[in-house]
């Protein structure tokens, strides 16, 4: 068993918050070698908490002790020209720098990537920032809560019309943009050699959402039809029931779409009579009649616990989970059997408890091993090896370079096949393919996939080749068809499988093994296979068998639970979060299975929880219930660890016009003030420093949403940058499109399709100044199957034409 997959490769860590430590967390938990320097006064984050008993202290901070394990800290002042030579020496021998400061900053202090690159040409520089290294943005001051509403995903999906749009209880963007950088920062590394050489890496945690989560599902039908969904505050409202409702002791997530879930739903509810009318069969007639089913619902519920609920419909063959609160998640049996949390020691904290590795690899495990390190606890073993001139050499990559190596995309060269069904699953195809991997979605005609049937459709004509939203979420995969309920098909997977690199499947519960396609059998054929498998609780344990939705996940993280209105009951986020998040971090975990493959010659099957993964989102309130028996509620847009007052979101003129301010800073607040010109209200003494302005955050929000509400969102959101204020207008899905930085930024592109219409997808979210991604639409189904059947796996023309008539090909 190796110590860690990534183990070799060394990372320079130059950054603070979340974002930039929790991408730099991931390569440490599986074995890189993470250096972490901070200023001399520490992380922003050893000064939020939550701390032991609330008492303050710069080593007991609970959310950098989960961001930082396995890490070594050095302090270096680099406003000083002599430590910030220091530091050039320690990139130097780096593989990787992961930083998250202003782009100006990094140019003033002689660090930005043409810099480092001409004193150490293999660097890879990935650049996490809240807007992106270009646009009219990228000098913007800006936090978590900004770049969040700025991605139109508040708007669009969480909230009640009328009120201000919400963000999950969480740093949701920062972890968003953590996942997307630690992939695709991984894959420049990974194929550096056939890139020929070290690359910047420009990861905007805004356009990240913007494009994978907002974008894929509304961006080409506004482009098409120009109209755009609002957020609704009860649920997806294409289908129902599909909410969060009360229930005995809480709630719980409702959701049975299709007519073997409803049916089953009834049969628990004692089959009244309402739900057997024939027009309740269809999902999108009960959404059409939601007002009178929902109460109906809750009538039942509200008798029931929220387990009893979820047990019952879960045997019912109903995704319906528990929206579980932070405790009743971390103390589920189900993540004491598979080893979630882990035990470290802690030399001012003593024995702590902390989220494991949001995913499992069998011959290299992986995870926390050490405890966040002290404030510069290593600088005599790391600053003094550079002072006597001691500079290690950047990591050889394990990789060989194929032919015509030098400028090609980072994972030319590696072939996926892909079983992932409707999401979560292409997407990390998608990640893979947008980086060069080629990538093979295997589906069938016998069970069109379900994002094929979403509308809009091309022109307005219904044909599963032409669902906008199938070809902007499944772009970099390719396709070939076959009906697997065929053992002859089956056996094509097979022989596919044998000449590919990596699987990706995402079934339900055993299907794959009933499929005679599992991991045992692929192995088979080819012994050296990366499999990559995301079930939603994981392959072992009490809740592996649990179905769920992207939706509905995220119940049984916590995170629902922190989601709504300050103090209020949880408010469903109306799309699934977890799915691109999901999809793209499991991109991450193939590439890190494939290191390992490359350096030892094994590969092994990779047990991706989306619960555990997700949950990771959940690590600052996890830490205040293990530092303090606090269980977390709904925030609002409040900090996630009430670290910053003014921290909200704002009305403005016009309809459902909004403003992001976030105060972390007392100059931000004086500059605030002095944007506003020194009102009364706000120049109290009371209010200088943050303690103050924490204590009296309701009078300060209601005081501030009065005098926003007299201004443009956009115009304000300028004039309080200029004055150094964070701040950013709050977008919805028609700003996305016209969005001036977005725009500059090449988030969305107008492409031909290969059946002759015009349509507007996302392209590469995150910039690579060497190789920018591969992007096309989404393909026809069975685009590539004469290439796949006849040229790679060498099936004779008149066998081909069999399969195809025999409807095994299909």
């Amino acid at each position: 068993m190796s110590r860690g997959a990534l183990e070799g490769i060394k990372v320079v860590e130059l950054g603070q918050r979340v974002a930039a430590p929790y991408c730099a967390k991931l390569f440490a938990d599986y074995g890189a070698d993470v250096v972490k320097v901070e200023p001399p006064a520490g992380d922003a984050t050893r000064r939020w908490g939550p701390f032991p008993n609330d008492v303050p202290h710069p080593e007991k901070s609970g959310l950098y002790h989960f961001l930082n394990t396995n890490k070594r800290s050095v302090t270096l002042d680099v406003g000083s020209f002599d430590e910030r030579d220091l530091l050039r020496q320690l990139m130097a021998g780096a593989d990787v720098l992961i930083e998250d400061n202003p782009p100006e900053r990094m140019q003033e202090w002689g660090l930005d990537f043409d810099t480092l690159s001409a004193l150490n040409p293999n660097l890879v520089m990935i650049s996490i920032t809240p807007f992106g290294q270009t646009g009219p943005y990228a000098g913007w001051k800006g936090y978590d809560l900004n770049a969040f509403h700025l991605t139109g995903a508040g708007s669009r999906y969480c909230g009640t019309p009328g009120n201000a749009p919400l963000e999950h209880g969480t740093f949701a963007a920062e972890f968003f943009g953590a996942a997307a950088a630690s992939a695709w920062g991984l894959a420049a590394f990974y194929g550096r050699e056939q890139a020929g050489g070290g690359q910047q890496l420009d990861v905007s945690c805004a356009e990240a959402i913007t494009a994978t989560f907002v974008g894929g599902q509304n961006i080409g039908a506004y482009a098409q039809d120009g109209v755009f969904g609002h957020r609704t505050g009860v649920g997806m409202p294409l289908g129902a029931p599909a909410t969060i409702v009360p229930c005995k002791d809480g709630h719980v997530w409702m959701l049975a779409l299709e007519p073997g879930q409803w049916n089953g739903l009834a049969r628990v509810m004692g089959n009244p009579d309402w739900m057997q009318l024939e027009m309740f069969q269809d999902m999108a007639t009960r959404a059409q009649n939601a007002d009178a089913i929902y109460p109906l619902i809750e009538e039942w519920t509200g008798e029931r616990g929220k387990q009893e609920i979820m047990d019952q419909c879960q045997e019912a063959g109903c995704p319906i989970t528990a929206v579980f609160d932070v405790a009743e998640a971390v103390q589920h049996p189900h993540l004491t059997e598979r080893g979630y949390l882990v035990d470290l020691e802690h030399a001012e904290l003593g024995r702590i408890r902390s989220l494991g590795a949001p995913f499992k690899l069998p011959d290299c495990p992986g995870g926390p091993e050490r405890a966040a390190p002290l404030l510069g606890q290593h600088n005599s073993e790391v600053l003094a090896n550079l002072a006597s001139g001691t500079v290690a050499k950047p990591a050889a990559c394990a990789r060989p370079a194929t032919a015509g190596a030098g400028g090609a995309l980072p994972l030319d060269g590696i072939r996926v096949a892909n079983f992932g069904w409707v999401w979560a699953g292409p997407v990390t195809g998608q990640t893979l393919g947008f980086l060069g991997a080629e990538v093979y979605k295997i589906e069938s005609r016998s069970r069109v996939d379900l994002l094929r049937t979403l509308p809009p459709f091309a022109g307005g004509i219904r044909d599963p080749d032409r669902s906008l939203s199938n070809h902007a979420c499944w772009a970099g995969n390719g396709s070939v068809t076959l009906d697997l309920k065929r053992e002859e098909a089956r056996d094509l997977a097979r022989q596919l499988v044998a000449k590919s690199d990596v699987v990706i499947e995402n079934f339900g519960p055993c299907v794959i093994d009933r499929l005679g396609l599992g991991y045992d059998d692929l192995r088979k054929v080819k012994p050296d296979l990366v499999m990559f498998s995301m079930p939603a609780a994981g392959l072992f344990g009490p809740l592996k068998d649990i179905r769920t939705y992207g939706l509905s996940l995220t119940s049984t993280t916590g995170l629902d639970s922190l989601t709504g209105y300050f103090g209020g009951p949880p408010v469903p986020v109306e799309n699934a979060f977890s799915d691109p998040y999901n999809g793209i971090l499991g991109a991450f975990a193939v590439l890190t299975a494939l290191r390992h493959r490359d350096r030892t010659g094994r590969g092994q099957h990779v047990d991706y929880s989306q619960q555990e993964a997700v949950m990771q989102m959940v690590g600052p309130a996890f830490m205040d219930y293990e530092m303090n028996g606090r269980v977390a509620t709904t925030l609002g847009n409040r900090h996630p660890l009430g670290a910053a007052s003014p921290h909200g979101v704002f009305p403005c003129a016009g309809e459902d016009r909004w403003i992001s301010i976030a105060v972390h800073e007392d100059d931000e607040w004086r500059n605030l003030v002095r944007a506003m010109d020194h009102p009364e209200w706000a120049t109290s003494p009371e209010l200088a420093g943050g303690a103050g302005r924490l204590e009296r955050l309701e009078a300060i929000h209601e005081n501030l949403a009065a005098w926003t509400r007299a201004f443009d969102d956009r115009e304000l959101a300028e004039r309080l940058q200029r004055e150094g204020v964070p701040a950013a207008p709050v977008l919805n899905v028609a700003d996305l499109l016209e969005d001036p930085h977005y725009r500059a930024r090449g988030t969305f592109l107008s492409v031909r399709h290969p059946l002759g219409f015009d349509e507007t997808i996302y392209g590469g979210y995150v910039k690579m100044s060497r190789t920018p991604a591969r992007v096309e639409p989404g393909p026809v189904m069975g685009r590539d199957n004469d290439f796949v059947f006849k040229q790679l796996l060498g099936l004779p023309e008149e066998r081909y034409r069999e399969f195809v008539e025999e409807q095994i090909i299909y």
